[in-house]
């Protein structure tokens, strides 16, 4: 471990886990006070409004992004001599999320003319669905930059700025009566988006020339005579493992509102979203590392990924059973600051927590399949096991209640990392568990990846 934190301290990716350490927990906080002052703000029955069409907008983006995140970071090469290629496949990506955003804003529209003969909230259906085109291409960018080493530019436009300046807009609104219900607070959160994400895009656009744009970068841009079908195929199963992980991320909540009423539903989401805060450690982590590891694949080089992987996988499980300890003693304050009776629940939040750390054990297992050509696995192993994971949670949850399904969760994350870490064992010999580090001889010094095989920045 301080063989590791002595290389980071000589190296220029400390600056960028510092970045992202700092931007993820930023984003968590803003996130939090977001949802607080929208809770503050709204009715219950508008804020229930808010965070229903709010998740079902970033659940459809992730899916219509049509995997072209994953694919970005999949096939991006930092080394010279390769521009044709990274210009085809950026021109490939976008081109993609043309065609996904324009679907999505005739479906917002034709949802628009529709659903007037719909009861409320349904009627209010085409927020979601353009909030969903605007994700998408968000989603997009900040794989393109995490590339490129530009973690700044990846997270802090939608991670902080986005998230601050909706809470300041949010309040300027009600303190101006044009806060008025969830479409309202909607509007709000679809325009900043928009606003940060064209910044971004303008960026991407100026990273690659104004020039190549004028002398026709878009032409072409959903074909590729050599890439093309390897292409399409991993994006086509990208899609459905993004369609998987947005089911994944909202279904428990879904079914708690449906079995055990909307309270605990409220209650659940928010324990949800205090969880996700032990295992930041591993998202900061897999934002700047998955780049360096999808180099030591593309190399080839397996024991300098294995070597890698081990040291992140440790730091990242240490680090987040100390933030699970430090929740334990928190968890009451933090749930009563929503609703007081949610303390009673802390419970419920612990065992959350515990499932934050198995997450962090397991190391960035998922994301190597989807660089290191699990991408059928994962959507196989992932459709089998959620189908017998959402009869378990229908199951469980009258008898046992939200701790029930809490309970459930962590067995889920158990289970589907086990199998995740077992083909990224047998097909490229890496074991991406934190004890990898003491069996896998992880402190020794990682090989050199063939030059300009590790993505930089590209200022």
């Amino acid at each position: 471990m301080l063989t590791l934190v002595a290389r980071l301290r000589r190296s220029g990716r400390s600056q960028q886990f510092a970045s992202a350490f700092v931007a993820r927990i930023a984003s968590a906080v803003l996130g939090f006070v977001m949802l607080l002052v929208a809770s503050r703000l709204l009715t219950t029955y508008e804020y229930g409004v808010y965070v229903f069409l709010f998740t079902l907008g970033s659940g459809l983006g992730l899916i219509v992004a049509l995997g072209q995140q994953n694919l970005v970071l999949k096939h991006y090469r930092a080394q010279g001599g390769v521009g044709p290629h990274n210009d085809a496949l950026v021109r490939y990506n976008l081109g993609w999320l043309t065609a996904a955003t324009v679907a999505m804003v005739a479906v917002s529209a034709a949802v628009f003319v529709a659903e007037e003969s719909l009861p409320d909230p349904y009627h209010r259906l085409h927020l979601a669905c353009a909030f969903a085109a605007v994700f998408a291409l968000a989603e997009y960018l900040q794989s393109y930059f995490r590339v490129h080493g530009r973690i700044w530019l990846a997270l802090l436009p939608r991670e902080v700025i986005w998230r601050g300046a909706c809470s300041v807009l949010f309040c300027a609104a009600a303190f101006l009566g044009l806060l008025d219900g969830a479409t309202a607070a909607m509007l709000i959160l679809l325009g900043l988006l928009a606003a940060t994400t064209l910044y971004q895009f303008w960026h991407l656009a100026a990273h690659h020339g104004w020039d190549s744009w004028r002398g026709g970068l878009w032409r072409g841009s959903l074909r590729h005579p050599a890439k093309g079908a390897a292409w399409r195929g991993e994006s086509l199963l990208f899609t459905a493992n993004n369609a998987m992980v947005a089911v994944t991320a909202f279904l428990e909540t879904v079914i708690v509102g449906a079995l055990l009423g909307m309270e605990q539903a409220a209650f659940y989401f928010v324990a949800l979203r205090y969880a996700t805060l032990v295992n930041l450690p591993s998202a900061a982590i897999d934002t700047v590392s998955m780049p360096m590891i999808a180099a030591h694949f593309q190399a080839g080089d397996r024991v300098g990924a294995q070597r890698l992987v081990g040291r992140l996988s440790l730091a990242s499980f240490a680090i987040s059973a100390a933030g699970a300890l430090v929740m334990a003693v928190g968890a009451p304050f933090a749930l009563a600051l929503f609703k007081p009776d949610f303390a009673a629940h802390t419970d419920v939040l612990m065992v959350l927590s515990l499932s934050s750390v198995v997450i962090a054990f397991f190391g960035p297992g998922a994301s190597l399949l989807t660089i290191g050509g699990g991408e059928r696995y994962i959507l196989v192993a992932n459709a089998a096991l959620f189908s017998v994971y959402a009869v378990l949670l229908c199951l469980v949850a009258v008898p046992f209640g939200i701790l029930g399904v809490a309970v459930a969760n962590v067995i889920w994350t158990v289970v589907i990392n086990l199998v995740l870490a077992r083909w990224v064992r047998a097909h490229w010999d890496v074991d991406s568990r934190a004890t990898a580090f003491f069996t896998r001889r992880a402190w020794s010094p990682v090989p050199a990846v063939p030059p300009g095989a590790v993505p930089q920045a590209a200022e």
